[in-house]
């Protein structure tokens, strides 16, 4: 009894000591699973937890990256336990709609170009002209209207005119600021037998054609046109005649005539002089240029002219040509005719139709021979007869559209000869004829001679023949009949 109040509280203890390791032998070594299961257990869910997205791992809320600069920011990931081995990343995602800009396309502004550039040559010249002409008031409209190709129209306020001599590829510029109403120019700075050829460049220095008379951008629109270019063409070479030109008219031969007469023209390139001309009837084997200036005196090309100053100047007009003959004849020729086209809701000329028209022409074959060989010409030449538009080689000549019918109403031709410059050119003709006839009656006929003379004075002195050639010769001679009477 003593023991047990000495020595309880050890006995108590040890026996709970070995309670507890009976108990632990029973549950560790009797039981029949393995120990480690639990382990491997525990361990998959270390992992499953590793790759968990957790709340503190996720990104801040984003804002508009195209609006807005994005601002730096950095997050701290802390382990949940220091044993823990796991790695971790960030994935960022922009949401929301990007800021839209729309782009407002530059209208691009439309200038007529130039065309048609053209020459006519002259003894002493060069004549340049060209075709220009505005948009209308309803191509304007019509243009603004156009929902896919919208323009705005300007106008050309200059052109530049160049020129190339003998194809040496230098353009040297002959007027650099032609008003956009001058259509033509005349160059007189010419050389004979020379070969020349000519480009126009049309500008505009419209505000809104130089901010946007340039190329189209699919994404823009309109670009800038700084320089206000429009555009250019160029003509074809054309060489100068040389120092001679003849120009034949008023060709005839009567049934009872032994000859053919035709009024001949001579214009030369007299250097240091410029252009001078005489005019003479020759008959067929005359030499052309050469002829009496006055009865019994000999044969001359030396005749006496007025120059551009008004002094009067010797001239020689041996040409080297000769006339051979002039046959009147009667042939079939094609007559090219342009029939304009017209828009039914403008009523502007869209084009036009070559119509060509067969047609007996009563004409004179001419026939003569220079330094280039022999020639054959038609007086009047049948091309007077063709009447197409400047735009397919002739000249300019004013168009009406069809009235409400649709009639078209027919120009009149520009080629066709002044009836007055006919008339007068018919008149020195019939005044050098008969001054001829006149002289050859001089020593066979002194009446006749008188009467002829006489004539002339009366019917004729408003001729150049008679006023500026033969005044004083006629005079004289009516003077010296009356004495011999």
């Amino acid at each position: 009894m003593t023991f047990l109040v000495n020595n309880g509280e050890k006995l108590a203890l040890g026996i709970a000591v070995l309670l507890l390791v009976v108990f632990a032998f029973l549950w560790f070594g009797m039981s029949g699973e393995d120990p480690t299961v639990e382990l491997d257990r525990k361990s998959g869910d270390l992992e499953k937890e590793a790759k968990k997205v957790h709340q503190e791992m996720t990104a801040p809320n984003t804002e508009n990256w195209q609006a807005k600069a994005v601002k730096p920011w950095t997050t701290l990931v802390a382990s949940a336990r220091p044993a823990d081995s796991w790695g971790a990343f960030l994935v960022t995602k922009a949401e929301g709609k990007g800021l839209k800009k729309d782009v407002i396309k530059k209208v691009p502004v439309l200038v007529p170009p130039v065309s048609n550039l053209v020459t006519e040559v002259a003894i002493d010249s060069i004549t340049v002209g060209w075709s220009y002409k505005d948009y209308t008031t309803q191509e304007v409209q019509k243009m603004a209207r156009d929902k896919d190709n919208k323009a705005d129209a300007a106008k050309v306020t200059h052109f530049v005119l160049e020129r190339e001599v003998n194809g040496s590829g230098k353009w040297e510029v002959l007027s650099d600021k032609l008003d956009a109403k001058v259509l033509s120019y005349v160059d007189t700075k010419i050389e004979p037998k020379a070969k020349y050829n000519y480009r126009v460049t049309a500008y505009s220095s419209d505000k809104a054609f130089l901010e946007r008379g340039g190329k189209v951008d699919s994404e823009t629109g309109a670009t800038a046109n700084p320089s206000g270019l429009v555009n250019a063409v160029t003509g074809a070479p054309v060489q100068t005649l040389g120092i001679w030109k003849l120009t034949f008219t008023n060709a005839t031969k009567p049934a009872d005539a032994a000859k053919g007469m035709v009024y001949v023209k001579i214009e030369k390139f007299e250097k240091g002089v410029g252009k001078v001309e005489k005019a003479h009837i020759h008959y067929d084997g005359d030499v052309i240029g050469t002829w009496e200036e006055s009865q019994g005196a000999e044969p001359t090309s030396k005749h006496r002219v007025a120059s551009k100053t008004g002094k009067s100047i010797e001239v020689d007009f041996n040409t080297g040509a000769t006339l051979i003959t002039v046959n009147p004849v009667k042939i079939n020729v094609d007559v090219k005719r342009c029939k304009p086209i017209f828009d039914k809701s403008t009523g502007n000329k869209t084009g036009c139709d070559q119509v060509i028209e067969k047609r007996a022409f009563d004409t004179a074959q001419i026939t003569y021979k220079d330094d280039e060989g022999l020639k054959k010409i038609y007086v009047p030449s049948p091309a007077s007869l063709d009447q197409l538009c400047d735009e397919h080689g002739g000249r300019k000549i004013m168009v009406r559209p069809p009235d409400s019918s649709g009639a078209e109403k027919t120009p009149e031709d520009p080629n066709k000869p002044d009836p007055k410059e006919l008339a007068r050119q018919k008149k020195e003709a019939d005044a050098e004829k008969l001054y001829d006839e006149a002289e050859k009656a001089m020593d066979k006929n002194k009446s006749l001679a008188l009467q002829y003379y006489n004539k002339l004075m009366k019917d004729y002195i408003d001729t150049e023949f008679v006023s500026k050639n033969k005044k004083a010769i006629i005079e004289e001679r009516i003077s010296a009949l009356k004495k011999s009477k």
